[in-house]
Order: structure tokens, then C-alpha cells, then sequence
């Protein structure tokens, strides 16, 4: 079984194949994976991505899921669509700078219209 580490790791890669624009993305954030009276701390760096635990004096932004639905959402059949939904129904959380969530929300739209697009053609 794999670590929440390689867990997060390997969701990140995933979104990274996915949306390749965040490939390009140079951005330290905070992940807090909450469960019952429990929260796991870590610090992701991207382009990489590096995992550790706990928190970066460098981190530019927060990012807050509950530990059930991170686990849904690590699954590779999981697309931007999955991270969106959750967003929005309150299972992610963003706090912190920003112009870094104006840009990760720009990437994403983007990437859904071209996938609309490519549907369409």
C-alpha cells in the first residue's frame, strides 16, 4: 500500500499529465488532509513534485480536503472535473494568495474549454 507521501505524489502527476500547464507551475503549498479529529500536515513543491510533511515557511497557499476525498480524488480515474466538483461542493478548500488560486481556477476553465472543444471537433 502506498504512503499519503506517494499518494500526493502521484495525484499530483496525474493532474500535471492531465492539464500539462501546470507542469510549468513553480508553487510551495500547504495540503491538510483532515479526518476524524486528525489532520496530516504537508508541504508540496511543484514542478516535481516534492513531498514532505509538515509546513513550509515557503508555502504561498493552503489547500484543505478531507482525507476520504482526497483518497477518491488520488485515484487515477480521477480528472479536473473530480477537483472541481469537489471545490465547489466544499471538500477543497484554498487559502492564502490569491492570484495563485485566480491562476490554478484560469488553468483549469482552460483546459475543460479545450476538452469541450476537442468533443465537439
Amino acid at each position: 500500500m502506498a504512503s499519503t507521501a506517494q499518494l500526493i505524489e502521484s495525484a499530483v502527476i496525474h493532474l500535471q499529465e492531465e492539464v500539462p500547464a501546470l507542469k510549468k507551475l513553480k508553487l510551495v503549498f500547504g495540503l491538510d488532509l483532515r479526518a476524524k479529529g486528525d489532520t496530516q500536515t504537508y508541504r508540496v513543491e511543484v514542478p516535481g513534485p516534492k513531498v514532505s510533511k509538515g509546513r513550509g515557511e515557503d508555502e504561498r497557499c493552503r489547500v484543505e480536503i478531507d482525507r476520504a476525498q482526497f483518497n477518491q480524488l488520488a485515484d487515477e480515474k480521477s480528472t479536473v472535473g473530480s477537483y472541481r466538483k469537489a471545490a465547489e461542493t466544499g471538500h477543497i478548500r484554498f487559502e492564502g494568495d490569491p492570484n495563485v488560486r485566480k491562476l490554478i481556477v484560469r488553468v483549469f476553465e482552460t483546459h475543460e474549454q479545450r476538452a469541450k472543444l476537442k468533443k465537439v471537433h
